[in-house]
């Protein structure tokens, strides 16, 4: 070995550009399985990509899934050996997933849904839903009190009318049951029971 390759093997040696290294690709996403992608580069095709940099790291931790056709940083964990590759960056991203504990966040394009234990809410576009929204959508107290003011009303206007009504039977000379249907007719003509929509259908539990 001449003079000139020893002085050049002596500096990488001493700034350590001799040892392997990771090495970093831009690959093309062909499909996900799980916490695991396909990609190619070119044509060449590369299964099992890590989205979590340990292996089942993303069952206590965070997934990010990249979308179909999309770009990903891929971090080459074997060295140049295309053995252990891990995904690290993206250029699209189809959902992202944080787990922890009995906590559970997921979010994606349609919206976001958050689990702890047996709670669960779901946030799309307009929507809240609460445990799967079995129940129903809540109660607009606005409108239900403006509704039971309704009926309240239309009881107080109805006791006076039967009082008109009764008493408009014994009027004059002889009892006359069409006076007092009449009275009673006529005092519960502008009465009537309002119920509103009550239900706020976007927000459900």
């Amino acid at each position: 070995m001449d003079k000139t390759t020893q002085i050049r093997s002596l500096l990488r040696s001493i700034a350590g550009t001799d040892k392997p290294s990771f090495g970093f690709r831009l690959m093309e996403v062909v499909g996900v399985e799980g916490d695991l992608c396909r990609a190619k580069i070119d044509d060449f095709e590369l299964p099992d990509i890590r989205l979590s940099s340990i292996p089942s790291g993303s069952e206590n931790g965070l997934l990010v899934v990249p979308a179909r056709g999309s770009i990903i940083l891929v971090a080459d964990l074997s060295c140049g050996n295309l053995r252990e590759l891990c995904a690290i960056g993206y250029s699209e991203v189809e959902s992202v997933r944080f787990h922890q504990g009995k906590t559970t966040l997921m979010a994606d394009a349609e919206g976001a849904t958050v689990e702890v234990g047996s709670s669960r809410m779901r946030i799309e576009d307009s929507k809240v839903t609460f445990n799967n929204g079995d129940n129903g959508g809540l109660v607009k107290i606005e409108a239900l009190e403006r509704s039971l003011e309704s009926l309240k009303s239309y009881c107080e206007q109805l006791k006076q009318a039967v009082s008109s009504g009764l008493n408009s039977v014994g009027a004059g000379t002889a009892a006359n049951g069409a006076t007092g249907a009449t009275a009673f007719e006529t005092a519960m003509s502008a009465a009537a029971i309002r119920i509103e929509d009550m239900e706020n259908s976007k927000i459900t539990h």
